[in-house]
């Protein structure tokens, strides 16, 4: 894929919106760090939360040939049905600000910002090769896990055991799309959060995001921030993750770099320099 233009988003605190967001998506390249932070949002008061409403997508477009969905698919009847579906899964959740955390949204920004025209977007970032590290659990052999990304199948077919390559390709596509697509958007619509930064320094990124959800700081979610770290020893999995979890790697910043075989972080590199380079994860020559 044609990295094209880069895209940069500022990574500086962005000003409290001044009223709270109705709709929100938390989206990313699956193994991003989705469900940490969707966890930590959930736990205000404000939220009601959704994990991954995926009934909802499936029905109103089977037949998909990936998890791609654009402007053009947001018809009259499909906009209005999305909108009732989604509110129909809300139904019981309390809060006033409906979250969904979705890593499949990555690919769906345009259609979702066709349909709900003020939804705020947080999109979680991580170090591609940390991404490919952890995907690679539901990537092996003839399958193709997680995110199906335009292309897909040709990558499954071009990479028949090379399950590593084709998360890389996963993450530098699904990431080139989004940030592309978030190009549309109003600055105080759209923002970027870095798993390392979520990681390292909960509580800053944390409230940053509440601020641009126009959420204030609540005590449920600082009661919760602890459990969001780095070493991978007896600590916390976000919900339905233990599933994706390896004692491989000590850990999570980095793994890659207990993972993953020198050949292998070369061949990734290979597919996602530019992108890594964009993104200060890997230095320019």
């Amino acid at each position: 894929m044609d990295l094209g233009d880069p895209v940069t988003w500022p990574r500086d605190p962005v000003a409290p919106a001044t009223s709270a967001a109705s709709v929100a998506f938390i989206i990313g390249c699956a193994r991003s760090g989705t469900s940490i932070l969707g966890e930590a949002i959930a736990a205000h008061p404000r939220v009601a939360y959704l994990f991954e409403a995926s009934e909802v997508w499936n029905d109103l477009f089977p037949g998909k040939p990936d998890h791609r969905l654009t402007a053009a698919d947001a018809t009259p009847d499909a906009a209005s049905a999305a909108r009732g579906a989604l509110e129909e899964a809300r139904r019981g959740l309390t809060g006033d600000v409906l979250v969904e955390k979705n890593p499949k949204h990555v690919l769906r920004v345009p259609f979702l910002d066709a349909v709900f025209p003020a939804a705020r977007f947080v999109h979680v970032v991580r170090d591609g090769r940390d991404v490919a590290a952890s995907l690679m659990f539901r990537n092996r052999g003839d399958r193709w896990g997680h995110l199906e990304v335009p292309g897909w199948r040709e990558l499954l077919a071009r990479y028949p055991v090379e399950n590593h390559i084709r998360c890389a390709h996963q993450w530098r596509d699904a990431l080139v799309i989004a940030r592309r697509d978030a190009r549309s958007l109003p600055p105080e619509r759209y923002l970027e959060a870095r798993y390392e930064d979520l990681v390292e320094s909960p509580a800053e990124v944390v409230a940053r995001v509440l601020g641009f959800l126009g959420l204030p700081q609540d005590p449920a979610v600082d009661a919760f921030l602890p459990r969001i770290q780095d070493a991978t020893e007896r600590s916390y999995h976000a919900r339905k993750q233990v599933r994706h979890y390896l004692e491989n790697h000590a850990r999570r910043i980095g793994r890659h770099q207990e993972n993953l075989t020198p050949e292998q972080v070369r061949e990734i590199e290979a597919v996602c320099m530019d992108l890594l380079r964009e993104l200060g994860y890997l230095a320019w020559p």
